[in-house]
């Protein structure tokens, strides 16, 4: 029998003679209230105010150490901050590209921040990626402007795609299908962007949304240096100079064995040096070569994350995780973040402690590069 079924007979003995009497329609109505309010209370309980729900809805910040760090640092917003296209405060300085996790969500996404780790801004929201998710081994690469970034993609319609994000319109702009590394280069204007996919070279014309095929240029890795008019070619053990229509300028030996490779490979932003980590010839190591005069290099040994290029012009930067003096509410400490720059040049390296470490539970993050250079510093 049904809990109304059961709560009706329940009370049957109370309403039957009470009915029976003749009531005014007033009456009735009452009484008809009153047995109503009764079956409620033995039945299931009516939802509660909406007020209450959001009240005891469970906090999104997790209940692990970590997130006792808002009662260190209040002046840490606890809703995300998003990036705000042609907000110039923003974009008043260089920043750093990278990707991260936030503490409640799954999907890894882009975020930007000063080269302080202040002012940590999300670019895409996780929403977006709706069956699609960012191959985060490929290297976004984002357009002079600052209005594009163009990705790899893996999506459920269309397998590896290489997409652009639009942070003015908050939108995804499918440029083409294709497999393996993108290498993405943009033109100065922002108008076109360079890109492998499946084997062959594309150029996406951005205003018309046009794709042509280009010739290709084989490589480890295409870099089209600032004068925008050359590009620079990673192979094995060397590098080549090429036009902007892909014929050969140059060939550049390194000298290095043959058993030796480049991983990690950056290219200053600008065009001044080369850098990347030795593998397959002892232990590895981080090299930096000056292109004006390939045979000066600078050899340090590989201890940490691997170095991208600082804005400022002979300097490059890593960064690395230590624990610090800050307990935490618990038990344990904080691990804060720690850029490390150093100088090509005179050799000096200079520690700089992240600002907003852990903030939003985003405790390990992967730094893509600088953007937004402006002028050499």
């Amino acid at each position: 029998m049904s809990l109304i079924s059961e709560n009706t007979a329940r009370f049957k003995p109370f309403l039957t003679p009470l009915l029976t009497k003749s009531f005014s329609r007033r009456a009735v109505i009452m009484l008809l209230s009153v047995a109503t309010l009764l079956l409620t209370a033995c039945g299931d309980e009516p939802n509660p105010p909406a007020k209450q729900v959001a009240e005891e809805q469970p906090s999104r910040f997790s209940k692990d150490k970590i997130a006792y760090r808002h009662s260190y640092h209040p002046e840490w917003p606890k809703e995300v901050r998003n990036e705000v296209y042609g907000d110039k405060e923003t974009f008043s300085t260089p920043r750093i590209l990278f990707k991260a996790n936030i503490e409640w969500m799954e999907q890894t996404t882009l975020f930007s921040a000063r080269m302080d780790g202040s002012d940590r801004r999300r670019i895409i929201p996780e929403t977006a990626f709706n069956d699609k998710w960012m191959v985060g081994l490929h290297k976004p690469e984002r357009s002079p402007d600052n209005r594009y970034i163009a990705l790899s993609m893996d999506t459920t319609e269309h397998g590896f795609t290489r997409e652009l994000w639009d942070t003015k319109t908050q939108q995804f702009i499918f440029m083409s299908k294709g497999h393996g590394y993108a290498h993405f280069n943009w033109t100065k204007d922002s108008e076109n962007v360079i890109f492998y996919a499946s084997g062959k070279h594309y150029n996406y014309h951005v205003p018309t949304k046009s794709l042509t095929e280009r010739p290709i240029i084989y490589s480890n890795g295409l870099y089209l240096l600032p004068d925008g008019k050359t590009f620079l070619a990673h192979k094995k053990n060397e590098y080549w100079l090429h036009d902007f229509n892909g014929d050969v300028i140059e060939k550049v030996d390194l000298g290095f064995n043959n058993h030796l490779s480049m991983r990690s490979f950056k290219v200053s932003p600008f065009g001044d040096y080369i850098y990347f980590v030795s593998e397959g010839l002892g232990a590895a190591q981080n090299y930096w070569i000056n292109l004006t005069h390939p045979s000066k290099r600078l050899i340090l040994p590989f201890d940490r994350d691997t170095y991208f290029f600082s804005w400022k012009k002979n300097k490059v930067m890593t960064w690395y995780l230590k624990k610090t003096e800050e307990a935490m509410a618990k038990d344990g400490y904080f691990y804060g973040t720690y850029f490390e720059e150093y100088d090509l040049i005179t050799k000096e390296k200079k520690t700089i402690l992240a600002e907003e470490s852990n903030i939003w539970g985003m405790a390990g993050i992967y730094i893509y590069g600088v953007f937004n250079i402006k002028d050499e510093q």
